[in-house]
């Protein structure tokens, strides 16, 4: 069997068959010719095709299995109250669409929510309020697009094993097809990537792995409306389809022409929005992430100033990389370090991975982070896939590479999966039950219209409200906007080690006694104040 064009083409039964688009329906030849002719190509999911259908099940109840475990990890975080300020913020915004402010102001960020990076995605997610009017729609979201994402990779690896047909020895297309719903169940960063709050990430993952299935396959008719939905669940979603587009036009052929549009419109939309300063919050995270790569420029920071700066200043990009080398690795090598080697997956990871490596803060590249790299993930694994596909098609030599590299694989997974998974449920359930116990009875006791003061840790449950901060200390002003204000102050911390027990010690202190606020509760390290300011506050300050 041999490729050209996108086209495989080999012999079955002394007749030519002819595979372009996708595994071809063997059983209508054309008569008298001895050519076997797909009326049409085959879907993936319609029951035809290389694979027996015991594949598909096996892939199905692993990630049914997964997304089980996902929803039960994301529902014990929201009855603990182990929701953080990013879940603080898209929620407030969430709760603001629904009761109708269209220009919905964050507080805790200090900006309108579409100026956080443009997900505008959230406008119709709203609409779920009225459907259960309760802030966990968004966790369950996050889990659900997650897994909807391996899906449709799933789909797409089995597709690229059908589509090699006979080219691979006999009984090696399940074991593929079968691994890769192994590694997409036990992905520990699939998991860390939905216990971390709610993101657009993920969503907009979801949209880009349907581009590039859908451009690989041929559909470009269908492009016209992923693509949109990609780009409105974040300004990243531009950098992703630039790498897809990078993908196409090293594919092949076939997809150069579509791959040159969807990478060129991607760039476009990530111009403009940095360009406004919609890129993080008022474009910050742009000056705060890259800035050493531009020392002394003045002004805002934008897209061209960035890549100038790592062309000019090498040894800035090397010293950066090299302290976060052991992370990216980790990465990889779950999902497959060969799939670097593949049009597929080389593209989204240089947009993604290549810029996380490089963010001078550290916050896009750690491991309760993974969020910030789970878009590239599922295109290295059907990267890897193709790689193995294209050794086992090329003889015994490369068959053994084949095999040996498959092990390696496999072994790095297992191990990965038998470290991190165990005990990322203690690390994402960091208030304890008692403590949740007593946060649970104080939240109903807050007036709907006061301002709330919450540690950070926990005040993800606390903004289905106008006005909430997050307290991290270090004298920490906050702005006093209502006739009531009201503390509650959590000792419980999250990975990101914000809050100190001294900290909150001389917090509960200062509310207590200087302002002389009226005690809501106390109970397992957790207090709660209401405070009525004197006339004419504008500001607190905490110690």
């Amino acid at each position: 069997m041999t490729a050209s064009d996108g086209a495989l083409t080999g012999e079955r039964g002394g007749a030519v068959v002819t595979i372009d688009d996708g595994p071809i329906d063997a059983r209508h030849p054309s008569p008298g010719t001895g050519v076997i002719v797909a009326p049409r190509p085959v879907d993936p999911d319609d029951g035809v095709g290389l694979l027996p259908r015991w594949v598909r099940s096996v892939g199905w109840v692993l990630l049914g299995a997964q997304l089980l475990a996902m929803v039960a990890l994301s529902t014990e975080q929201y009855r603990r109250f182990a929701l953080t300020g990013d879940f603080a913020n898209y929620s407030q915004a969430w709760w603001s669409i629904a009761h109708g402010h269209l220009n919905p102001y964050v507080s805790g960020l200090g900006v309108s929510f579409w100026r956080d990076n443009a997900e505008f995605v959230l406008y119709p997610l709203s609409l779920l309020y009225y459907l259960y009017p309760h802030p966990i729609d968004l966790l369950w979201v996050n889990d659900v697009v997650v897994v909807m994402t391996e899906v449709v990779t799933f789909v797409w690896i089995r597709r690229a094993v059908e589509r090699a047909g006979g080219g691979i020895p006999d009984g090696v297309g399940p074991v593929l097809a079968v691994g890769a719903a192994v590694a997409l169940a036990l992905d520990p960063w699939a998991y860390e990537t939905v216990a971390f709050d709610f993101h657009f990430e993920p969503i907009a993952a979801l949209f880009c792995v349907l581009v590039g299935y859908n451009l690989w396959a041929g559909r470009t008719r269908r492009l016209w409306w992923l693509v949109p939905l990609a780009l409105i669940c974040h300004v990243l979603a531009g950098t992703y389809l630039l790498g897809i587009g990078l993908s196409g036009v090293l594919a092949g052929r076939r997809t150069r022409r579509p791959g040159v549009v969807i990478g060129t419109v991607g760039l476009a939309w990530v111009f403009v929005f940095t360009t406004v300063g919609a890129a993080g919050v008022k474009g910050q995270f742009v000056s705060s992430s890259y800035g050493y790569l531009v020392p002394g420029h003045r002004g805002r920071i934008g897209l061209v100033d960035i890549v100038a700066g790592a062309l000019t200043h090498p040894g800035a990009v090397a010293h950066v990389a090299a302290t976060h080398w052991a992370v990216i690795v980790s990465f990889l090598v779950v999902l497959g370090v060969i799939g670097l080697l593949s049009p597929w997956g080389i593209g989204m990871a240089l947009v993604v991975l290549v810029p996380n490596v490089l963010d001078g803060s550290g916050s896009f590249i750690r491991y309760g982070a993974a969020f910030q790299s789970w878009p590239a993930m599922p295109f290295i694994l059907v990267g890897s896939v193709m790689v193995l596909i294209r050794l086992l098609e090329r003889g015994a030599v490369a068959r053994r590479v084949a095999a040996v590299t498959a092990a390696l694989w496999a072994g790095f997974l297992v191990m990965f999966a038998v470290v991190a998974l165990p005990g990322l449920p203690r690390a994402w359930l960091w208030v304890s039950p008692p403590a949740a116990a007593e946060l649970a009875r104080i939240e109903p006791l807050i007036p709907p219209d006061a301002e709330v003061v919450v540690s950070l840790p926990v005040m993800g449950r606390f903004a289905q409200r106008s006005s909430v901060y997050g307290f991290i200390e270090d004298h920490q002003t906050v702005p006093v906007d209502r006739k009531t204000l009201v503390f509650v102050f959590s000792p419980y911390e999250s990975f990101q080690k914000k809050l100190t027990g001294t900290g909150i010690t001389g917090a509960t202190r200062f509310v207590a006694r200087r302002l002389d606020a009226r005690l809501l509760g106390a109970g397992a390290g957790v207090h709660a104040f209401a405070w009525s300011p004197p006339p004419g506050t504008t500001s607190v300050t905490l110690p």
